[in-house]
């Protein structure tokens, strides 16, 4: 089931070229039931995607997550958000194969590969089915994950983390993560990723809450910054791939 908004054009100041790009609603079979989604489809021949969903609250139209898959979008990225929600972590996992399963047979965005991402608990079932994909399965079509205030641990629960599936994981990972997160504490966070056999970078937001608010600093400024890091850290692996 698709249905399909006229195409509408985004302006931005950051990396590459600022493309138009079409909004088109999916529903998602995931065994008896329908995800909802959405994908931004850039007006030009298709090569990458990311996949983005939300944390324990809210859904795919979180205002973070419209604004980084608009952004790179309109820098040529195919750019697909789903809601899935409740606290069942396995669920969430299922939830997020079926949308990767979705994509990887799709016959209408035929894309040579996808970042998985999200945020909070979207970004643990991100992991979860990262590692759990084998080399001789995958095809390289999964190409690196993205996390976005991973948590890490409970809060003041820094003696259980949540860092099994992390060291599994053998692409690249990119951590976008607030320095007072109080679901990440840093130095926690920087001892796994040096631990991890993946290929991975931490990019810092100084002074964010897992939320990623800052004091003295507008929303926006904040998307700007978290947006720009991941565009360029998805370009440098991408254009790797050309070589």
């Amino acid at each position: 089931l698709v249905s399909a908004n006229p195409p509408f054009t985004t302006e931005s100041s950051f990396q590459g070229d600022v493309l138009c790009f079409s909004d088109v609603k999916l529903k998602i079979p995931f065994g008896n039931k329908l995800l909802d989604a959405v994908c931004l489809v850039p007006n030009k021949s298709l090569t990458y995607g990311i996949i983005l969903t939300h944390g324990a609250s809210g859904d795919m139209n979180l205002p973070h997550l419209m604004s980084l898959a608009s952004h790179l979008a309109s820098h040529g990225f195919f750019s697909l958000r789903f809601t899935c929600k409740g606290l069942n972590i396995v669920h969430r996992i299922k939830a997020y194969k079926s949308v990767l399963n979705y994509l990887k047979t799709s016959g209408e965005y035929k894309l040579a590969g996808v970042f998985l991402g999200g945020r909070s608990m979207g970004s643990r079932a991100a992991a979860s089915v990262m590692c759990h994909i084998e080399p001789g399965d995958a095809d390289n079509f999964v190409r690196g994950l993205i996390c976005i205030s991973y948590p890490l641990h409970h809060p003041k629960q820094q003696h259980k983390l949540r860092d099994e599936d992390l060291f599994r994981i053998k692409d690249p990972v990119l951590f976008v993560s607030g320095s007072a997160d109080e679901m990440c504490e840093k130095n926690l966070l920087e001892k796994v990723a040096q631990k991890m056999q993946a290929p991975n970078k931490i990019h810092w937001i100084e002074k964010a809450s897992h939320s990623m608010a800052v004091k003295g600093r507008s929303t926006n400024d904040v998307f700007k910054e978290i947006n720009t890091q991941i565009l360029f850290w998805i370009q440098e692996i991408t254009e790797m791939d050309k070589k």
